[in-house]
């Protein structure tokens, strides 16, 4: 008779285990995330550049001695200061002589509207302004024999920013300055918002003093070219003042200037 195959021992069943509850997939936990006060401009909505010349204060040149924060409070600050920069010709020549390039002085000056400071999510402190106005004075060149004016075009400005270098004080900072402008020859108008950006550090009051201030401004013609330059000597001015020479420039490019004297 066969022998009945057995299927052997019975293994021991293992201890049940506690299965774990399920439930809906919880939601995603919020991460923390730094809550700088620069975030707060949001809630409270930013005003145009229209709407803050029109309700700041303006400030008193005065105000700049012995600075050793940024301002606290936002208020518009005229400046003036002296650009430089080179130009080179392509077609000029003076008094016979073949002249390559033209270094330009120019009288500048500028009407800033300037941000409360505010602390950003990198711990340091800054201040957002806008170049609200630009005008140039002292624009003749002797190698193209007319006047050569910048103002700022017709259109949305982006902000400026300062920024300090460290979290613990203001100063040093870092300055950069950003623009949207047209450059005249005489009365005509030779090129139309061109972009250019301008860079100062470290930078120890506002405006920024015994610093130069280095811009590229790109520029090409016919008749010459231009690229980078500085600016020194910048100090706050009264808003007379700047109403004076923002007249002047005006007057040279809209009706091109006071006859020039033709090279011999």
């Amino acid at each position: 008779m066969a022998e009945k195959r057995g299927r052997g021992p019975k293994k021991p069943k293992e201890p049940a285990r506690d299965e774990p509850e399920r439930t809906p997939e919880a939601a995603p936990q919020q991460q923390d995330w730094p809550s700088p006060e620069s975030a707060l401009r949001g809630a409270r909505g930013t005003r145009t550049r229209e709407e803050l010349r029109q309700q700041l204060k303006e400030r008193d040149p005065a105000s700049t001695d012995g600075e050793v924060a940024f301002p606290d409070e936002p208020e518009i600050e005229y400046e003036r200061s002296v650009i430089r920069i080179p130009f080179y010709l392509k077609r000029a020549s003076v008094a016979g002589k073949a002249r390559n390039v033209d270094v330009m002085n120019f009288d500048a000056y500028m009407r800033i509207i300037r941000e409360a400071p505010v602390r950003s999510g990198l711990g340091v402190r800054q201040f957002e302004f806008y170049i609200d106005a630009w005008e140039l004075t002292n624009t003749l060149s002797t190698g193209l024999n007319a006047d050569v004016t910048f103002t700022l075009s017709d259109t949305v400005q982006p902000k400026s920013i300062c920024v300090a270098l460290q979290r613990d004080s203001d100063y040093p900072a870092m300055m950069i300055y950003n623009a949207i402008y047209d450059v005249y020859l005489g009365s005509e108008r030779i090129i139309e918002k061109q972009p250019g950006t301008a860079f100062a550090s470290p930078v120890w009051t506002t405006p920024p003093r015994n610093v130069t201030v280095a811009f590229e401004k790109p520029f090409s013609s016919d008749l010459f070219d231009f690229s980078a330059g500085t600016c020194e000597g910048m100090r706050s001015i009264t808003r007379g003042d700047f109403e004076t020479a923002v007249a002047e420039a005006r007057r040279l490019r809209e009706k091109g200037g006071p006859p020039r004297p033709t090279a011999a």
